[in-house]
């Protein structure tokens, strides 16, 4: 029988990964590269197209619905009988100053980056727990620590993601249960439904012209960004990993996160703007 303070084990084959966001990007790679090792993998989407042909099999699932999460989990379960990864990828993105974004704008992003993690950990945790034994891996980013100017809400959302890993980590590590955070940077997704570029409606003249410097830049990033095969290695190492760390960060612009660590703040500010073009 498993000490309860014992370190969990490292998943080799054959072990069942819950993978949200999957039809492109970053949760497509991890998806591919699980089957690939022998994993038996499902991905999510709002519209999934169902058996992908190389072993991965989409579910339907809508990270916004209380009913949508707990149908797709419980269905999952009884078919497989268990889930031994969770890896909440899918996320949606908010292009827009802060004045110009509403109340009701901000809300609807969290309820999916934030509240849409929340679902999906609880739902799970329940099998987890009494098997003692499980491993949740939640996406933050890189802007949790250095927040992206005009993406200020995607920013504070996967801060909050953070902080919720930080604190899930500890009340359930006795229950030999992994929790951890992967932050990648700018990563190609071909804007997939697994990440939607969402912009605000408002619009004000005072911020245009920074606005559309630093949007490009993002775009960018979406669109010809960093390979998204080393966020799928990284996952695949913490998988096997038997003590996972509390955060990985993935990409070039970690280094911005290193730096930040012993910058004043005054160079990190100019550091981002300079990188966001804010200023001519």
């Amino acid at each position: 029988m498993k000490n309860r303070n014992e370190v969990r084990n490292g998943l080799s084959k054959g072990g069942v990964v819950l993978v949200t966001g999957a039809s492109h990007g970053i949760g497509k790679a991890i998806a591919a590269l699980l089957v690939e090792k022998g994993f038996r993998v499902y991905g999510t989407s709002r519209r999934p197209s169902g058996e992908q042909g190389n072993g991965l099999k989409m579910l339907q699932l809508d990270i916004t619905s209380d009913q949508s999460v707990e149908s797709c989990v419980s269905g999952l379960i009884e078919k497989e009988g268990r889930i031994d990864v969770l890896i909440n990828n899918a996320a949606v993105g908010l292009l827009g100053a802060i004045e110009e974004t509403t109340i009701e704008e901000g809300k609807a992003l969290f309820e999916a980056n934030f509240f849409g993690t929340a679902r999906m950990v609880n739902a799970v945790l329940p099998g987890m727990r009494q098997r003692r034994s499980g491993l949740i891996i939640n996406f933050g980013s890189l802007a949790a620590t250095l927040p992206i100017p005009f993406h200020a809400y995607l920013s504070c959302s996967k801060a909050a993601v953070n902080t919720f890993t930080d604190a899930l980590r500890l009340e359930v590590k006795h229950l030999n249960i992994g929790v951890c955070v992967v932050e990648p940077g700018m990563v190609a997704t071909h804007r997939g439904e697994e990440f939607a570029q969402l912009r605000v409606k408002k619009a004000i003249s005072d911020y245009a012209e920074p606005e559309q410097r630093a949007f490009a830049v993002i775009e960018k990033g979406q669109s010809v960004g960093g390979d998204p095969q080393p966020v799928a290695e990284t996952v695949l190492r913490i998988i096997r990993s038997k003590a996972p760390a509390r955060y990985y960060l993935v990409g070039v612009e970690k280094r911005y996160v290193l730096l930040s660590r012993f910058l004043p703040q005054s160079a990190i500010e100019f550091l981002v703007s300079r990188h966001f073009r804010l200023t001519k």
